[in-house]
């Protein structure tokens, strides 16, 4: 039914007559012919239970005969007698007579008497229908709105409605022999209150759109939805706009979807409580939107990090968060939920890890310096100059490293000990090298000493450098072992400069005849002890043959021609001294 009346109580056809919702036909017709009669001569008729504190009554001829086309229908009947009241007996009139002098509450307290635990029987049924139309009709008394007199009102007349008295209630104002689809009672009774409380819908000191909902919650699923839909349509449909033009604003420009997600909670979160209220948490229907809603959120904060996780200037994690933090606020269920709390977690790792990103990115050319120096060092020769380049050049790097990871930092740890050992690795061969053969190849004796030397100078720069602990006691070793090779040598060296008797080798005639037990090499070690050492001159040439020899071993121990040369040369002085 569609009323043009705002207020079905205070303008209802049965207080414009001046009769009670089960007056009689006859009754009526009375009624009208009164009102018609005082309208003729300029008068308007006022009756025992107009009551006033509902407002004036309109009684203009037009106003009369509009009330009575509106109750010519039995169906119109029973409509308009849920929104006024019945005199079915002595406790209504009682509580009428009330009314009629202002004592809202004393009336009240005779109908509520009446109430046994909210059951409505054929005993009460009038009174129940005249407390609710009472409670309906002030809820708006001295200009403010009672919400709770309003749900009150509404949860009365649907037990009424609802109940096997409301067969009683129809039969004491229509008469008997006429059926009325309870539904239809339902929805027409539904579609009036929400144009009773119109004026005061979402307003200051009014009712709130979910306030209006849940005064149904009584009524039967079919009744609850059909109210409830009057009022979900926009918020629904404001969502579901919300959410295409994010996902459009996403795929557009990602690197603000954080921005995007923020906006669509924001904008949708209104409208989603309303649902909320409306639905309840548990409803299927609210489930599917708050799903929708929260996996959009979320989808924007993944694409916003995905996007900017790479860059070195903005950390996306903590923003990210914010976005995925408003999704989880929604309560999503179902798939939506372990993806939101799987994200979350990935998220937060990053987040907890930002210290450590930062300091290396303070180190980063540093790293790559150092990571390029390694890579290029397993393509190059093993040599002591190229083992002395990659610690000279790698040091100052390293303790930039160290100074912003920290000494005991597993990486840095790690790092230092990867330079430390790639060059550690290039002397051990170069040493070994140099010594292989010796027995065979006295002539390695000549360059053994300053291979030694250049091999304990790299070494000794590389003693300060932090290594694990296994690398450090194979350094040790290494190191002590090497420094007692050099110790032989110095030893050697200092006989064979120092005593005449000294079985030193003469580095060049070593070289020339490939042997230090040669016969010939035999004879110039003894001209050396026995002559030469005898005298100052002797013994002056003897230190510059030894300080200069084996540099000239080393230049010239491959040249073959040369080696003929040096030793005919021999030959002949051999030849002398004997």
């Amino acid at each position: 039914m569609n009323s043009t009346d705002m207020n079905a109580v205070k303008n209802n056809p049965y207080r414009t007559l001046g009769l009670f919702g089960n007056s009689t036909e006859k009754e009526l017709q009375k009624q009208i012919a009164t009102i018609k009669r005082f309208a003729e001569v300029g008068k308007t008729k006022a009756f025992d239970y107009d009551f006033p504190f509902f407002g004036e009554v309109v009684r203009s001829t037009e106003k009369v005969q509009e009330a009575a086309s509106k109750i010519e229908q039995a169906k119109n009947k029973v409509h308009y007698a849920l929104f006024w009241f019945l005199n079915s007996g002595h406790i209504d009139e009682a509580a009428l007579n009330n009314l009629k002098d202002g004592h809202i509450e004393k009336a009240t307290e005779i109908w509520e008497k009446t109430l046994k635990d909210s059951t409505v029987t054929v005993k009460n049924f009038a009174a129940i229908s005249n407390l609710s139309t009472l409670q309906l009709g002030i809820v708006t008394y001295n200009g403010s709105f009672d919400p709770e007199k309003f749900t009150a009102s509404i949860e009365l007349k649907g037990k009424l409605i609802m109940s096997d008295a409301c067969d009683s209630f129809i039969k004491t104002v229509i008469g008997e022999g006429i059926s009325i689809n309870r539904e239809t009672i339902l929805k027409e009774f539904a579609d009036e209150v929400m144009q009773i409380i119109k004026p005061y819908l979402n307003k200051p000191n009014g009712i709130k759109s979910s306030q209006l909902i849940s005064a149904f919650n009584s009524f039967p699923n079919e009744i609850r939805q059909y109210v409830s839909g009057k009022f979900t349509d926009r918020p629904i449909n404001n969502i579901e706009n919300q959410i295409e033009k994010t996902k459009q604003k996403r795929d557009d420009n990602p690197n603000d979807a954080e921005e995007y997600g923020e906006e669509l909670y924001k904008n949708t979160k209104e409208d989603l409580v309303f649902l909320k209220n409306v639905w309840g948490a548990n409803n299927v229907q609210y489930q599917m939107i708050a799903n929708k809603l929260a996996n959009e959120i979320l989808q924007c904060a993944i694409e916003f990090f995905n996007e900017l996780q790479g860059n070195n200037d903005f950390d996306p994690g903590e923003s990210a968060m914010k976005v995925m933090k408003m999704a989880k606020a929604i309560n999503p269920t179902g798939q939506t939920k372990s993806r939101l709390d799987e994200n979350i977690e990935n998220v937060q790792e990053w987040i907890n890890d930002s210290e450590e990103r930062n300091r290396h990115s303070k180190i980063k050319e540093d790293l790559e310096f150092v990571a390029s120096k390694l890579q290029r060092f397993q393509n190059i020769p093993d040599t002591i100059s190229n083992a002395k380049d990659l610690v000279v050049s790698c040091k100052p790097k390293l303790i930039n490293i160290k100074t912003a990871l920290g000494s005991t930092d597993d990486f840095y740890s790690k790092l230092s000990s990867a330079v430390v050992n790639n060059a550690l690795n290039a002397l051990i061969s170069v040493v070994n090298e140099a010594q292989n053969g010796l027995q065979y190849d006295r002539t390695k004796l000549f360059t053994l000493p300053t291979t030694i030397s250049s091999a304990l100078e790299v070494i000794n720069l590389m003693s300060g450098m932090d290594m694990v602990y296994e690398l450090r006691n194979r350094f040790n070793q290494n190191k002590t072992t090497i420094s007692n090779i050099q110790s032989q040598l110095n030893q050697v060296a200092n006989r064979q400069s120092s005593s005449s008797s000294s079985s030193g080798g003469c580095y060049i005639a070593t070289m020339a005849y490939g042997s230090y037990e040669h016969p010939q090499v035999i004879e110039l070690r003894k001209f050396r002890d026995n002559t030469l050492s005898k005298t100052a001159f002797g013994r002056g040439f003897i230190r510059i043959y030894y300080k200069y020899s084996p540099k000239l071993v080393e230049l010239l121990k491959d040249k073959h021609l040369v080696n003929q040369s040096i030793k005919s040369v021999l030959n002949t002085l051999i030849r002398i001294i004997k």
